[in-house]
């Protein structure tokens, strides 16, 4: 039989780095030892205080076993509200907000409520795998805005030449993916200054919010009243918390596009899990007391990668501000041999790298930004320890 797809699902591939990640958790269960630097998942267990308040909720039953409000439970966009006005200092009512099944649910929700066929999403590259791939989906066209010379971060000159009619929204992502790159609080005033009088939204996706490295993070709606008018604002509790697993984000922003996106969420998911919804009202309470640890064990790994990096043949590596995703420039390996095996591109080094050393990385050709690999760091010390023995020894053995 003939199966005929639809042409907007055909539009798009699935993402790289899961399917990396299944790659090399199918290895693993062959009984090799890979280490996979694929996946942006935290190591940690979510807080014991945030389980035990929904092993707890869940033995009390009632609501924790019915639907909620689509756009998710009161308490809990309050909530989110209270977040946004204590972290970020972003004054949204609790109607303003909107509860999804993780942050890239509500970066699709919002796209489908602000782009038509034919829109153009401006998207700085290196970008995280997803945001060509929901624009593609919906019609729109992603515009590409190269950063690798400008420090990973968009310049006001750079975007303002990019608007045209069409340009109908611009993604910031900060913390950034696959970077690890911070955009200062004056970087993103400078772009909110360039946008004015233009029409374009702008959605920030700040789920590494929690993840900064030097200085406090600063919110792209915190610029000006006019920013804030136009920009929906993406976060969740999956880095921070250590909840990838609950699949729970939220957003907030104006009311009209909020409005349009708990329209959609009514129709296509509704709420997300309740209990998920009921864990993040405990931990939007305020940051877990493991964090300052996490952030401690992170950066010690983040600094492990940049020494052992820095120091190989052929490779640079800028020192992220944030995340924990390291983004070396391995382009003086392109046109050598390990073995007898050819590297002409970075997705040659990675298949390589984990067939010869069991490493599982993601080619930087899938964020836009070939010639790079992303290396997750949001693994144990010891695995750290170990990958950057079995990177080393791979480099050496280039020919």
């Amino acid at each position: 039989m003939e199966h005929h797809l639809s042409q907007r699902v055909q539009r798009i591939k699935p993402s790289a780095t899961l399917a990396l990640t299944a790659r090399a958790k199918a290895l693993a269960a062959e009984g090799k030892a890979v280490i996979a630097l694929t996946a942006g998942e935290p190591e940690f267990e979510t807080p014991m205080a945030i389980r035990e308040f929904t092993i707890a909720e869940l033995k009390k039953g009632g609501q924790v076993s019915r639907y909620t409000p689509a756009a998710g439970l009161i308490e809990l966009r309050r909530a989110v509200a209270a977040k946004f006005k204590r972290d970020n200092a972003l004054t949204y009512a609790p109607e303003q907000c909107i509860v999804s099944c993780g942050a890239k649910h509500s970066i699709f929700n919002a796209l489908a409520a602000l782009v038509e066929d034919g829109d153009e999403v401006l998207i700085p590259a290196p970008y995280w795998v997803s945001y060509p791939e929901m624009c593609a989906f919906l019609g729109a066209k992603p515009v590409i805005l190269d950063t690798s010379r400008t420090g990973m971060v968009l310049t006001p000159e750079a975007l303002r030449a990019a608007i045209t009619p069409r340009t109908r929204v611009l993604l910031v992502n900060t913390p950034g993916n696959p970077t690890g790159a911070v955009w200062s609080e004056q970087q993103q005033r400078a772009l909110a200054h360039a946008l004015e009088g233009t029409g374009v939204y702008v959605l920030s996706d700040e789920i590494y919010e929690k993840l900064c490295y030097d200085g406090k993070h600063f919110s792209f709606a915190a610029c000006s009243q006019d920013a804030f008018e136009r920009t929906v604002t993406i976060n969740g509790g999956a880095k921070a918390f250590a909840m990838t697993g609950w699949r729970v984000g939220y957003a907030a922003g104006p009311r009209p596009v909020i409005d349009a996106m708990i329209a959609l969420q009514s129709h296509s998911t509704s709420n997300p899990a309740t209990v998920s919804q009921m864990a993040t009202i405990k931990a939007l309470e305020k940051d877990p007391a493991e964090l300052p640890e996490w952030r401690a064990c992170y950066l010690r790994r983040r600094d492990a990668f940049l020494a052992a990096l820095n120091a190989l043949p052929g490779v640079t590596c800028a020192k992220p501000g944030g995340a924990f995703y390291v983004f070396p420039d391995i382009r003086g390996w392109l046109g050598k041999r390990h073995g007898e095996t050819l590297l002409n591109t970075d997705t040659d080094v990675c298949d390589a790298l984990l067939a010869k050393s069991l490493v599982a990385t993601v080619p930087g050709c899938e964020f836009g930004a070939p010639g790079f690999l992303r290396i997750s760091y949001a693994l144990s010390d010891r695995d750290v320890a170990e990958a950057i023995k079995r990177i080393r020894e791979f480099a050496a053995a280039l020919r």
